[in-house]
């Protein structure tokens, strides 16, 4: 009786912690590097650092809501609930992407088209990256 307990627990905290991925953390820390790139470029050329600013925050920011809205699910135990989770959180993804490059391409700033999609392109590959670098991690210590 104490090892059926002891499983249900251990299922719990195996769900816990599939809700719990590193990945928004790591996310947040790379859009604030990116904009640590940015800033000292701003100041060096003001059209380059406006396009790379704009770049990493037009791929990032989507990213990290939908990190953040699914880092919120609960596991199996309500598959149904996940699954709509996560259509909501690509669909927060897409419309914030879109506005974001709306907001870009309609403004009266003079900036870099090649250097805002090579920011773009740029953080989108190490977006990337960094998300299956810990998912890895995350896969090889063990956990679910």
């Amino acid at each position: 009786m104490a090892n059926d307990k002891e499983s249900m627990l251990g299922a719990r905290r195996q769900t816990a912690e599939l809700a719990r991925l590193p990945v928004y953390k790591h996310l947040m820390r790379l859009w604030v590097i990116t904009l640590c790139i940015s800033f000292p470029a701003l100041l060096w050329q003001p059209r380059w650092g406006m396009s790379l600013l704009w770049g990493f925050t037009v791929c990032l920011v989507p990213a990290i809501v939908f990190a953040w809205y699914a880092r919120r699910i609960n596991g199996a135990s309500s598959v149904y609930a996940s699954v709509n989770r996560l259509y909501g959180a690509e669909a927060a993804k897409f419309t914030l992407t879109a506005v974001l490059f709306a907001a870009v391409f309609t403004r009266d700033v003079d900036f870099s088209v090649p250097v805002f999609i090579g920011a773009y392109i740029l953080a989108q590959v190490v977006q990337l990256v960094v998300t299956a670098k810990v998912l890895r991690h995350h896969r090889m210590s063990g956990k679910p």
